[in-house]
């Protein structure tokens, strides 16, 4: 979880969720949302909705809602995956070597809540030579002129009554 100071440098709080808010913030997500962010797993390439996403706006972590990115750092990396090369603010984007699936990379998270966002590559375009190559699931969209969460979301009594549950359905 986040580390170091409580505020970030654009003023947004990094206190992580206690345990059991994180818990209910995590009930809201999807499935593949929970896969990707709290297992670290990784969405299929091309598939995102986020990957074809124009707007001017921000993107932030699914879970806490902290910013991570601005659509004016987004570009085509043509790896089927949404690319930025550089992050909203530094700190909310934290940084861990990664050795899994037999290669060395850099694993993203979200500064707040520890999220997995993606990796880190040092393939991306100037002035910073880094891709913030992400999934999708991971995030959520605000467009601009909407106004950004500074708090964690709050949670309503559907989140705290373990009786109600959520259902996700799919048709093709």
């Amino acid at each position: 979880m986040a580390s170091g100071p409580e505020i970030s440098a654009s003023g947004f709080p990094l206190v992580a969720p206690e345990p059991l808010h994180h818990q209910q913030l995590t009930r809201r997500l999807s499935p593949e949302q929970h896969q990707v962010t709290q297992k670290s797993a990784t969405e299929a390439p091309f598939c995102g909705g986020n990957l074809a996403e124009k707007s001017d706006g921000v993107y932030a972590c699914v879970v806490c809602h902290l910013p991570l990115f601005r659509s004016e750092h987004k570009f085509d990396s043509g790896t089927g995956w949404p690319s930025f090369f550089d992050t909203f603010d530094p700190q909310h984007v934290c940084q861990k070597h990664d050795e899994s699936h037999g290669m060395v990379r850099i694993e993203i998270t979200c500064g707040r809540c520890d999220a997995h966002l993606g990796h880190a590559f040092p393939d991306g375009p100037p002035p910073t030579g880094t891709r913030h190559c992400l999934n999708s699931a991971s995030l959520h969209f605000y467009p601009e002129g909407q106004a950004i969460a500074r708090e964690i979301p709050e949670l309503d009594d559907r989140d705290s009554d373990p009786k109600l549950a959520r259902a996700w359905f799919g048709g093709g």
